[in-house]
């Protein structure tokens, strides 16, 4: 594409963005578009010159929009890079200001996102807005502010003058530690320059960092423990002595990184001695790299096993997976592999993993994932208790499904085109057979059809389901498996076998557990309480955490509200409500503590909730919640209101299920059936009348 006509195309976009008020989508429109030459830039000059406040609506929608361009130049030596940089930079300075008069919420994020930009440019003027935004403080707890400053690294042309500027006094809240966190990249990639917080009310804030009893604070003092080498005395060795003695083993290896550098033997020998704990180990190598010490690392946490089981123990931490290290790692199996595509022979490692119960009111959580290939565990899938093939296979499978050679459909709703696959079957007869998934494999897998599919089906009075997989179709019993699993892992298990080449066919059913035991409701209800008396003693943020309905309270509140139904305490569930009620002031807490109000005959608190939920929750018609308030109406003899609140579900769920597709469709259907169920149980003398009357079909599925 020539310069002209991307110039051309580029203005077009901005010009039709101002005059129908879509800039953002005008320019979404370009799809991938990369800045190169002057014209370029010249187009989103004359863009920004056309915002001025008091003229342009949407002022900080459209700045940021145009904001946004400064992203898509193709290097730093391109001459639009140059352009921007010097008529595009004071451009957004001028909107800066404007915006700054008066933001809101959303023109907050404006600035933010323009400072972020300020700072990839690298230009004095930018430099020292940023610095003026830092001390107003602008949204001091924006998490954007770790980017902006993160962009002052070793080589940034402002770099000293944005730290200098900063370090007295330093910035408040999350601007502060965004600053030190920046200071500590700069100093270890090389950059030379005074650490801001090597200040006397620098120290004092790594101080508190250090001390803090808040578990939530941790990140802070790690952060704190990694500007340590960069301080100066006094007071560097107090705070690396409360650093090595911090009750997070993350601040204490990073304090052993820290004493290391400054060529302290201590910090060596404890880095060492973290290599040999699979926890750990990947961080304490990688530190020991750093330093150029890789000579005293042990021969045992080079060894495959135990890097397999370092591997998963940090995979598992990660915030979007188990987001903690487990308390047991533990290799169930170990093999070579021929792994498809590339039928290379690969080495692969199935590692169960134990995070104990603390709560006395749970099971611990046991799951088993792989490595090898690509490190990943399913967590309800329940590998642990399948044979160790079924577990490779499920995992081969899903690899395979990543890289777009395997195709799954859900054809539940819409069987009809996949019935010809039932035909496969030469076994017994199926009795009520229905078609679920179909899995589409790719030539390269080499595999011996197309086409492969998963019906669940009844065979000689048992339950279970059929793959149909032509000379290769099998019959999956339902008691070989565990229960309440994806109906999809069977197809899963039964291609990734072949692909696998496994040809034994295992038993399974010596693979699966024994259900646990129901707890004693005296003990259930001692374990909740003590739950509740930590909470209470909390303070601040962790407070909030402590009675976080995600957390152990949450979760564990039905099965104590039960507990003390079974053993006719069932009065004490209203002092949990509330005691509960200010910090479940949410649309999820409203129906957990409205039903658990029913338990207790408390009809007045359970509607009062339910009430809220309707009135907040503008899905609230589809869950069991307004039927359980129709039931509260009826028994009040308002019988009137009752139907008309389930005649309202019922007709918001049929307009609903008419634009579902696919398992939605089920969804609405089961949604429906409820509320459905529920009239004609309040309404059994001409309930059925009554909702014909209403035009509300028998089902919402054709």
């Amino acid at each position: 594409m020539n310069f002209l006509f991307r110039k051309n195309r580029l203005k077009s976009a901005i010009e039709r963005g101002f005059a129908n008020g879509k800039l953002r989508e005008e320019l979404g429109e370009l799809g991938d578009l990369t800045l190169k030459s002057r014209a370029d830039a010249e187009a989103v000059c004359w863009g920004l010159q056309q915002l001025v406040k008091g003229k342009t609506t949407k002022l900080g929608d459209a700045a940021y929009a145009l904001a946004g361009l400064f992203q898509d130049v193709e290097d730093r030596e391109c001459d639009a890079f140059e352009a921007l940089r010097e008529h595009g930079i004071p451009e957004l300075l001028r909107l800066f200001d404007e915006i700054a008069e008066s933001q809101t919420e959303e023109e907050t994020n404006t600035l933010l996102f323009i400072l972020k930009v300020l700072a990839l440019y690298g230009t004095t003027e930018g430099t020292l807005k940023i610095v003026e935004a830092a001390r107003l403080p602008l949204k001091p707890d924006g998490y954007m502010w770790s980017v902006v400053l993160g962009n002052f690294k070793s080589g940034h042309p402002e770099t000293e003058l944005l730290y200098k500027s900063l370090s007295n006094p330093l910035p408040p809240d999350f601007i502060g530690v965004s600053l030190l966190d920046a200071a500590n990249a700069c100093l270890i990639e090389g950059g030379e320059m005074l650490h801001p917080f090597d200040t006397a009310e620098g120290k004092q804030r790594l101080r508190a960092w250090l001390a803090s009893c808040d578990a939530s604070e941790s990140s802070y003092a790690h952060s704190a423990t990694a500007s340590l080498p960069f301080v100066s005395n006094p007071d560097r060795d107090e705070l690396l002595d409360l650093a090595m003695k911090h009750p997070e083993a993350g601040v204490q290896i990073e304090a052993a990184w820290a004493a290391a550098k400054l060529g302290r033997e201590e910090g060596l020998r404890r880095l060492a001695d973290y290599c040999r704990d699979f926890k750990h180990a990947q961080s304490a190598k990688r530190y020991l790299s750093e330093l150029k010490r890789e000579d005293i690392i042990p021969a045992s946490a080079n060894e495959p096993g135990f890097e397999a089981l370092a591997e998963f123990a940090q995979w598992l931490a990660h915030p979007s997976e188990l987001g903690r290290l487990p308390d047991d790692l533990e290799i169930v199996d170990h093999r070579e592999l021929v792994w498809p595509p590339e039928r290379e022979s690969k080495p692969f490692w199935l590692v169960k993993y134990r995070v104990k119960d603390t709560t006395g009111l749970g099971e611990d959580d046991v799951e088993c994932g792989l490595v090898g290939s690509m490190t990943f565990c399913f967590f309800s899938y329940k590998l642990t208790q399948r044979p160790p093939e079924d577990a490779y296979s499920v995992h081969c499978y899903w690899e395979m499904e990543h890289a777009k050679l395997i195709v799954e459909s859900d054809v539940k709703e819409d069987p009809t085109d996949y019935q010809a696959l039932l035909k496969q079957w030469r076994g017994g007869l199926l009795e009520n057979p229905k078609m679920l998934f179909v899995a589409e494999l790719s030539p390269e897998l080499r595999y011996a059809q197309r086409l492969v599919g998963l019906a669940s089906a009844r065979l000689a009075d048992s339950d279970g389901w059929v793959v149909l997989d032509g000379d290769r179709s099998e019959w999956y019993p339902k008691s070989d498996m565990p229960s309440d699993t994806y109906e999809s892992v069977v197809l899963k298990i039964h291609v990734g076998r072949h692909l696998l080449g496994f040809a034994e066919k295992p038993d399974r059913k010596k693979y699966l557990a024994t259900p646990p035991s129901s707890k004693p409701a005296e003990k259930v209800v001692a374990a909740y309480q003590k739950l509740l008396s930590v909470a209470q003693k909390q303070e601040g943020k962790a407070r909030k955490e402590a009675f976080d309905n995600f957390g152990p309270l949450g979760k564990h509140f039905e099965e104590y509200a039960n507990a003390l139904v079974r053993i006719g305490r069932e009065k004490e569930i209203v002092t949990a409500i509330n005691l509960l009620a200010s910090f479940w002031d949410h649309n999820s807490g409203y129906g957990t503590l409205g039903k658990a109000a029913l338990k207790c005959g408390e009809h007045s608190l359970a509607e009062r909730f339910f009430l809220k939920l309707r009135s907040n929750y503008k899905d609230s018609h589809r869950g069991e919640e307004l039927g359980l308030l129709a039931e509260i109406w009826f028994k009040r003899e308002k019988k009137e209101d009752a139907k008309e609140l389930l005649l309202d579900c019922l007709r918001k769920l049929v307009a609903e299920s008419k634009a579902a597709t696919g398992s939605d469709k089920r969804f609405f259907e089961d949604c429906f059936q409820n509320h459905r169920g529920t009239f004609l149980r309040l309404f059994p003398q001409g309930g059925e009348t009554l909702l014909a009357a209403g035009e509300i079909p028998n089902s919402t599925l054709k």
